[in-house]
């Protein structure tokens, strides 16, 4: 072959490695303009997602929360309905826990948490997680929701601290968000509303004891005839809410 021959081939031969290797590139940086445009639509589904649980969360444990209220009251209704007497129920009802001493002892009627008695399960926080919405639950047979059931007339069991109370079921809310998220399903108020606030001796006694308390013009605004609510201490520095579980009514046995 002539030597002019073989230099055109060979300058063929290099422009089309060259060519192929130009469009080798090309795929390459179309690879990796494709792979970046995925690694951030992956990001911002991941940081949406990450924003929308712990809402769902919350909400779900807020709505937890006032069901498990709920359904303590209706316990107590229940075991009235049964036969057990209003006034045994304010004066003696038992708060056993499970595995706690004389808790299968019986008798069990007067037991809520027992299966003989009030049947429903014994629950501490609105979840096993540290970020609770609601924790430290108690039950204050002795509290007394001002205004809110019977307070006179013939068969009307009377509320007078501190012999009898109202059994009022309380929790400790994490936040004052969750607080306002709870007034605003419970009572309808804008979400934006501030907490009524209670005295802090009061809100103490409420929501970690079963000490004799009236709750009404301790709060700012009043307390008085709201059966269920959220609310601070003095300094807006905890939160909490209750829900009169049993409120007086006339006796069964009238």
């Amino acid at each position: 072959m002539p030597l002019t021959d073989k230099y055109f081939c060979l300058s063929r031969r290099i422009r089309h490695q060259g060519r192929e290797q130009g469009n080798a590139l090309f795929l390459v940086l179309i690879a990796i303009v494709i792979l970046a445009a995925l690694t951030y639509a992956i990001s911002q589904s991941s940081q949406q997602q990450s924003g929308v649980l712990p809402q769902q969360t919350s909400a779900n444990e807020i709505n937890q929360l006032i069901t498990y209220a709920s359904a303590l009251g209706g316990a107590l209704q229940q075991m009235a309905m049964n036969g057990e007497n209003a006034s045994a129920l304010y004066n003696n009802l038992s708060l056993l826990q499970p595995g706690q001493a004389t808790f299968e002892t019986p008798p069990s009627n007067l037991k809520i948490y027992h299966p003989l008695g009030g049947g429903i399960t014994y629950q501490s926080q609105s979840s096993p997680a540290t970020t609770a919405v609601a924790t430290n639950y108690n039950i204050n047979p002795n509290a007394i929701i001002t205004g809110v059931g019977c307070s006179s007339g013939a068969g009307c069991i009377v509320t007078t601290a501190p012999n009898t109370g109202h059994i009022v079921f309380g929790a400790t809310i994490s936040s004052v968000s969750y607080c306002e998220q709870i007034n605003h399903i419970l009572n309808g108020t804008p979400l934006t509303t501030v907490p009524p606030v209670m005295t802090t001796a009061d809100f103490t006694t409420l929501f970690t004891t079963t000490t004799a308390v009236t709750i009404g013009a301790d709060c700012t605004p009043s307390c008085a005839n709201i059966p269920r609510l959220c609310v601070s201490n003095t300094g807006a520095t905890a939160w909490g809410f209750y829900a009169d579980l049993f409120p007086p009514q006339y006796s069964n046995t009238q």
